[in-house]
């Protein structure tokens, strides 16, 4: 009977702590879709700042640059 008890209890405990603390089902789905989020927030904000001439620019000024230290 005690045995039957000890079971009983564990059961219970169990369902409970199942109930209390779900598992982490579905986590990785989560971070996953967080990392693609990023990435493309970065690719938008990489976007619009080249759609301004900005890599001309860049570059326009380290070449400037270069040829500045050879004349």
């Amino acid at each position: 009977m005690a045995e039957s008890l000890r079971a009983g209890w564990r059961n219970v405990v169990r369902k409970v702590s199942a109930f209390l603390c779900p598992g982490e089902g579905g986590q990785s789905t989560t971070e996953y879709t967080l990392v693609i989020l990023v990435a493309a927030t970065i690719a938008l904000l990489l976007l619009n700042w080249a759609k301004g001439g900005a890599i001309v620019n860049f570059f326009q000024t380290i070449f400037d640059k270069v040829v500045g230290m050879f004349s």
